[in-house]
């Protein structure tokens, strides 16, 4: 059965409310999305937003558009009994429709750090009615496996970038996702002087000193493959770019702060490091 009580403490908090069991969960958020598939849950989904990439068989599911650009039409005329969503989903004024509507919201705070995914996985489980200790105790097993092997001594300094359109492409500063996921494999993040990203400068690349670049693979992919995302003017006479040291991985791996974030912080660490890491234990839903 379907908890009536919500744990607010680590989730944002909503009503208590009732639903079918089993029920229709609408998500928004490819992180989310694997969380819920994670707990069991994949079989309640009945609709995703564009995020949603893993398990791949999600695309077959109805499309709810982009996360931070939801209808309430389109969400409502699946006749869901609940959404669940990312801290970033939206915009608020949709939101708002969807409670008005008498919509149960259920929604996951911005996660950045391992604790913070485990205590979304176990409140989800618990607000859902879904035992969440196998799934937490696993994550917290990959976390600290993912710690010991970490070599210790001076970290990779790495740069992340994001492309956007033809314009210069935007540098990842503190507070980001991909912050998080740097603190996570222990790289350093060259960006240390704003949060969030802007516009990088040739004149600001070359003061960085980063030994790699990283980048979604919808970025790379956008500008041509990695040899024209390297040859920008923002980046053309970097070491890194000269060098060909480029890391790219889709980016609900690398970014997502779902349950495979252990293993995606595991791989980055490998290749930015050039050496082979311990392999973490399988999971269901890797």
């Amino acid at each position: 059965m379907i908890s009536r009580r919500l744990l607010t403490a680590s989730l944002l908090a909503a009503p208590a409310f009732a639903l079918a069991a089993p029920p229709r969960i609408a998500v928004a958020g490819g992180g989310v999305a694997e969380m819920l598939c994670a707990l069991g849950l994949e079989a309640c989904l009945c609709g995703v937003d564009s995020t949603a990439l893993h398990p791949a068989r999600l695309r077959t599911l109805p499309q709810l558009g982009y996360q931070r650009a939801l209808s309430a039409e389109g969400i409502l005329s699946l006749r869901p009994d609940m959404l669940v969503h990312a801290h970033e989903a939206g915009p608020p004024q949709v939101l708002a429709q969807l409670r008005a509507a008498g919509l149960p919201l259920l929604g996951v705070p911005r996660i950045a750090d391992a604790e913070g995914l485990i205590a979304a996985v176990t409140a989800l489980g618990a607000a859902l009615g879904v035992d969440p200790v196998p799934v937490a105790t696993a994550l917290a097993a990959d976390f600290a496996a993912l710690a010991a092997m970490l070599p210790q001594g001076a970290p990779p300094r790495a740069l992340f970038l994001l492309s956007a359109g033809n314009g210069a492409p935007q540098a990842s500063g503190r507070g980001t996702a991909a912050a998080a996921m740097f603190n996570l494999a222990r790289i350093r993040n060259v960006v240390e002087g704003y949060e969030g990203y802007r516009p990088l400068s040739p004149e600001a690349a070359l003061t960085l000193g980063a030994d790699w670049l990283v980048a979604p693979q919808h970025s790379v992919e956008a500008r041509g493959g990695a040899p024209a995302f390297l040859a920008q003017p923002q980046l053309a006479l970097l070491p890194a770019a000269r060098a060909g040291r480029l890391y790219t991985q889709d980016s609900l791996y690398l970014l997502g702060f779902g349950p495979r974030s252990a293993h995606a912080a595991r791989d980055m660490a490998g290749a930015l490091r050039g050496v082979t890491l311990p392999p973490l234990p399988e999971r269901p839903w890797l």
